[in-house]
């Protein structure tokens, strides 16, 4: 760790003793310096004001988002990292939902890596793996996804009803957005300020019911037409 890097408080969220441990070790001599609860239940941030919590994602189906959403009231502008033996696209869509910041598979060479997009506030999440769960999903039928067992996706789906309620510049710039363009480029490609873009996005966000770029990238990829961009004209490089 260099001396000029933040020291990150970092909690451990996890049942298994032994997971525990195992991140302790990967993280010890870095900036994110693990800690534990005080005897009353208290966190100590020692001299940090920055706070990440990663969350075992073997934690069940129905704490696992509660925990996330409890963290995030309890402790505002901590992050939430959630790292998960394998990918399930359900379970990641809840995690987001409930105000993670990441989604990681458990390789240490991309864990650090993971933690530090997070506190620059990125959202991070394996995308190879959410892709091809979306090509997947998409060769099987456009309603499989909402045929997941995972109820808090299904209810993330549901908040939002079509791409009527966008207006032709929102659905151009929601196109963007899959494509993972930042506001600058949109604003280039449409002929817009970028403060108008920004204008638009909030919108985008607001009238789909989505916390942030990445989710509102899910929700395009489930309800925008594919030869959507081409009509729009869009071309991203």
């Amino acid at each position: 760790m260099s001396t000029g890097e933040l020291k990150v408080t970092t909690y451990l969220v996890c049942a298994n003793p032994m997971l525990k441990a195992g991140l302790g070790h990967i993280l010890a001599n870095t900036r994110y310096e693990v800690r534990e609860q005080d005897g009353s239940g208290n966190l100590s941030r020692g001299g940090s004001s920055a706070v990440m919590f990663i969350v075992d994602g073997n934690l069940s189906d129905e704490i696992h988002p509660t925990a996330i959403a409890a963290v995030k009231q309890d402790y505002p502008g901590s992050r939430v990292v959630v790292l998960a033996d394998t990918f399930s696209l359900d379970r990641m869509m809840a995690a987001l939902s409930a105000g993670a910041d990441g989604y990681c598979l458990p390789t240490v060479e991309a864990l650090i890596k993971y933690l530090d997009l997070v506190m620059l506030g990125e959202t991070a999440f394996p995308s190879s793996h959410f892709l091809a769960a979306i090509l997947e999903t998409q060769a099987r039928g456009p309603g499989e996804l909402a045929k997941s067992s995972d109820s808090a996706a299904r209810r993330s789906l549901a908040q939002a009803s079509d791409t009527r309620m966008l207006s032709n510049r929102e659905a151009e710039i929601l196109q963007c957005l899959m494509q993972g363009a930042p506001n600058k480029i949109i604003a280039r490609q449409l002929d817009v300020a970028e403060a108008t873009v920004k204008v638009h996005v909030k919108a985008i966000l607001r009238k789909i019911q989505v916390a942030n770029r990445t989710q509102a990238a899910m929700w395009a990829v489930e309800h925008l037409a594919p030869t959507g961009a081409e009509e729009a004209g869009i071309a991203l490089h």
